[in-house]
């Protein structure tokens, strides 16, 4: 392995002091060493910087930064900003690798000699693990990413760091909902030298809180319609009408259509959720972009929500 082949890991933390360890220590079962750890503390009040410290003072891998609340973006492109590595993947702080990431990742990349190796991931709930089953393709994805075809965690990457610099690419920032979406299409839209490792080996953690639940609101309907219409005017991720019409005839046309539904099983004021149905009624309304099954479920559950609304539309 060759010493200049370095990969830096951006860890971005807040408030993550329940957390954190579990994620760092997957970092140092990893069975390539060669990485860089750079943990970018987001302003957090709690322990964060005492946890993360302590792997920086017996592990010179492991680096620590902090500044002020900026959001998860931010301290991602602080992470890009800082790292040294020839790759960089992420690591958000309450998620975890399996052993042999980095080492399985890295074969992929170079053994190809790609620009951007992705792999499967793992729902965490508790105890409770499982697959979120995805397909595996080389070459061109981002349309299959767009339709959702193709499912990978913002863990689940490893990029060529000259491939963001180059092309100037960074997280949205002031975004708080879809940023990793917006990054991935732009690192797809610049590249098909894109190769996979078929195996599962990021675990994303779920956390069906009460606190989580109570913070879910209508108006990240609007955060992602904003972030949609960022990447249909995007002149290099929409080059063709068939991306375009992925976009907005079926990636917005979700988006609206199950957040909506959401409200309704969580029983958010209805009143509320018609006025978000009426703003958004012309893009629900229009044709379905054919996606096989994903369309067919999409277009029952149009019609689902219409039903709930009939009164009040």
């Amino acid at each position: 392995m060759a010493s200049d082949e370095l990969i830096s890991i951006i860890i971005p933390a807040y408030n993550a002091e329940t957390t954190l360890t579990e994620a760092l220590d997957s970092i140092t079962h990893q069975t390539y060493p060669n990485f860089e750890a750079v943990i970018v503390d987001d302003g957090s009040t709690d322990n964060t910087a005492r946890v993360a410290k302590q792997y920086s003072s017996v592990d010179s891998r492991f680096r620590y930064y902090y500044q002020e609340n900026s959001g998860v973006s931010a301290a991602r492109n602080k992470g890009i900003e800082l790292s040294t590595g020839q790759f960089v993947c992420f690591l958000d702080a309450d998620d975890y690798f399996e052993d042999t990431y980095l080492e399985r990742m890295y074969s992929a990349i170079t053994g190809m000699g790609g620009d951007v190796c992705y792999c499967g991931y793992n729902y965490v709930l508790g105890s409770y693990k499982r697959q979120n089953r995805t397909r595996f393709k080389n070459g061109n994805i981002l349309l299959e990413y767009i339709l959702g075809k193709i499912k990978v965690h913002t863990t689940g990457w490893l990029i060529k760091k000259t491939l963001l610099t180059k092309n100037q690419i960074y997280f949205p920032e002031g975004v708080s909902w879809g940023e990793d979406f917006e990054f991935f299409c732009e690192v797809l839209a610049s590249t098909e030298s894109v190769f996979f490792v078929r195996e599962y080996l990021t675990n994303y953690r779920i956390d069906h809180s009460a606190d989580q639940l109570s913070a879910f609101s209508l108006d990240k309907i609007d955060r992602s319609f904003e972030g949609i219409m960022r990447l249909v005017n995007n002149g290099k991720i929409n080059t063709n009408k068939t991306v375009e019409n992925a976009l907005v005839g079926y990636r917005l046309q979700a988006s609206i259509t199950y957040k909506l539904i959401a409200s309704i099983n969580r029983k958010t004021n209805i009143t509320e959720i018609r006025d978000y149905y009426v703003k958004y009624r012309e893009y629900i309304s229009k044709p379905t972009f054919n996606n096989g099954l994903r369309s067919v479920k999409l277009i029952l559950n149009k019609i689902v929500l219409r039903w709930s609304l009939k009164d009040l539309v």
